[in-house]
């Protein structure tokens, strides 16, 4: 039997003077317009980042969390700013009741809470840095004012913008979880009850935030404070307070930023720049060092052999994940030996001999991945977590944002409200929806990545930046919850492996793998799948859509001879802007 496939791409004609690459298309104009404007790659960032909440309102939030890589080309610096959340000072290892069982849809397979309490609500609210992260980068690596930069995002809020299908899609699949928070449902949803409406035969809804302009207006006139300490917060504060949330003004006041050096990797002749610690930047570079024990042609996605190698890759860099990362600041640092090329050769000599989907790796382990409490010992409970299924349903989430500027500074930045639509609550008066950063903590006591007052969680994000001889060449990232983590290792390998487009890295079917089954794009073809199951592979066929996010949606800028080349998400509303 045949049947018809549906295939889709993207084409960006190339830039010369800058690029900004994003998942909406009123994100990259703004972007593309501050670079026209004079401003540099961080001003565009920024800019696209304020407004990203706007128009993808589920996605991020300005009371969300991010993590941003910048290389200021003049002085060959690279930085990383980690503005992501803290738990509240309330907050502690045994703060959430038990029932049983694994939260199989939150972004991790953590044990369940009772009310799901750190997946949505009130009580799932921890720290947010966003307003801190980017004006921070504005004000050390931008050119231009917060209050300009703010701007366009403020128009954008207070004028209004159509509803567009991904708005209404999004919108539709939490219908229910939104009806059930007053201020959020009369925020974002047609007369409180139900979708706005994209054009079709007749035009579509204008969609507007008044209160949310409002506050990115008082940002951008009062700086950070407005939120941290100002009006803002003090907004926050008496409405966690009045649904029994931890979060309070105190714990706002006191949030930092850390900037921080990268973590730096290289895969065969690229040069990488991730986010170091507890992020997805660790675990990605890990699954990198794997395949490049492997030759190209051994490892890449149009066999089976290249797509097992792949899927080992995936899957044991995330046993090690789940097993022994954690807040540095609070387990230590000593995981970071999963990044050494050492143990990535002792894993791939296991593969090579044959371990598969149901051996355990027998590869390099850090001495200590936990406290010094832990005495040297793996933690207590360290077993890898991994879904209880193949089809675990992720909650995704998360933006990302790649600018290139004239000047060949880069910017890769993602930025996400944790899960989608953030923890339903939008505090009343400011229009700004809260994260739900407290799902990123595993709620059993005991572990790496426990719960304790101040500590950040173990993020999904990868933002990554890349450099041939030197010279700034990639910026690239993803949305997609946990996804992200094996996405954007498998574009980087198509990318160099391949020599082909960015675009085309991005165009090709991935796979995803964290224990209990392999997810694969089934464009690879029915006898792969089949070979892959004949390796021991459990295999679950997925088939993306404009509706699925199975494999992260990637975006990015590349540096080429002729121009800055994007590569896109062809499923999503990603777009690329510039000039």
């Amino acid at each position: 039997m045949i049947r018809s496939r549906l295939s889709v791409t993207k084409t960006t004609p190339l830039a010369t003077r800058g690029l900004v690459a994003a998942e909406h298309p009123a994100g990259a104009d703004i972007g593309a317009a501050i670079l026209e404007r004079g401003g540099n790659a961080v001003d565009a960032a920024v800019a696209t980042a304020f407004a990203m909440p706007v128009v993808e309102p589920f996605m991020s939030t300005i009371a969300g969390a991010g993590t941003m890589l910048i290389h200021v080309a003049k002085r060959g610096e690279t930085v990383c700013l980690d503005f992501n959340p803290n738990a509240p000072m309330a907050a502690h290892a045994s703060i959430y009741k038990l029932i049983g069982g694994i939260a199989t849809y939150a972004l991790f397979a953590w044990p369940r809470v009772e009310d799901d309490a750190n997946v949505y609500g009130y009580r799932s609210v921890a720290v947010p840095g966003s307003v801190a992260g980017l004006a921070l980068a504005l004000e050390r690596y931008g050119t231009m004012s917060l209050k300009d930069v703010v701007a366009p995002a403020v128009k954008l809020a207070r004028e209004g913008f159509i509803a567009d299908w991904y708005q209404a899609l999004s919108t539709a699949k939490y219908l229910e979880e939104l009806s059930a928070f007053p201020e959020t449902a009369r925020i974002h949803l047609r007369n409180g009850r139900s979708v706005y409406r994209p054009p079709s035969m007749e035009p579509g809804d204008r969609v507007t935030n008044p209160d949310l302009a409002a506050s990115m207006e008082l940002i951008g006139r009062e700086g950070p404070d407005a939120f941290y300490r100002g009006a803002i917060a003090q907004a926050i504060h008496n409405d966690m307070a009045a649904n029994g949330g931890w979060l309070t003004k105190d714990d706002l006041a006191a949030y930092q930023v850390r900037v921080v050096e990268p973590l730096r990797g290289r895969y065969r002749d690229l040069d990488l720049a991730f986010s170091p610690g507890a992020t997805g930047g660790t675990t990605a570079l890990e699954i990198l060092n794997i395949l490049e024990q492997f030759a190209p042609s051994a490892c890449g996605y149009t066999t089976a052999a290249g797509l097992h190698v792949r899927a080992e890759a995936v899957r044991r860099a995330f046993a090690d994940r789940f097993a022994h990362i954690g807040d540095p600041a609070v387990v230590g640092d000593a995981f970071r030996s999963l990044t050494t090329k050492e143990h990535a050769r002792s894993v791939a000599r296991d593969v090579k001999r044959g371990g598969a989907e149901g051996a355990a790796p027998r590869g390099v382990r850090p001495t200590s991945a936990g406290s010094a409490r832990t005495g040297g010992r793996t933690p207590r409970g360290a077993a890898p977590s991994a879904p209880s299924d193949s089809t675990t349903r992720a909650s995704d989430c998360t933006t990302h944002i790649s600018v290139v500027d004239k000047n060949r500074n880069m910017v890769s930045l993602t930025h996400t409200a944790v899960s989608l639509w953030g923890a339903r609550v939008v505090v009343p008066g400011t229009g700004i929806l809260l994260n739900n950063g407290m799902i990123w903590f595993d709620p059993e006591p005991g572990k790496p990545n426990s719960i304790a007052p101040g500590k950040r969680g173990m993020v999904n994000m990868v933002p990554v930046l890349g450099f041939k001889k030197g010279k700034p060449y990639l910026a690239l990232g993803a949305p997609g919850g946990r996804k992200i983590i094996a996405a954007i290792p498998q574009v980087i390998a198509n990318l160099v492996d391949a020599k082909g487009s960015l675009q085309a890295a991005i165009d090709a079917p991935r796979l995803h793998h964290e224990g209990n089954g392999l997810e694969i794009d089934d464009r690879v073809g029915e006898k792969v799948m089949q070979a892959l199951a004949q390796r021991g592979h459990t295999v679950a066929r997925k088939t993306e859509t404009y509706a699925s996010l199975n494999f992260a949606r990637p975006v990015g800028v590349r540096i080429t001879a002729k121009g800055l080349e994007a590569g896109l998400d062809s499923f999503g509303a990603a777009a690329a802007a510039g000039h």
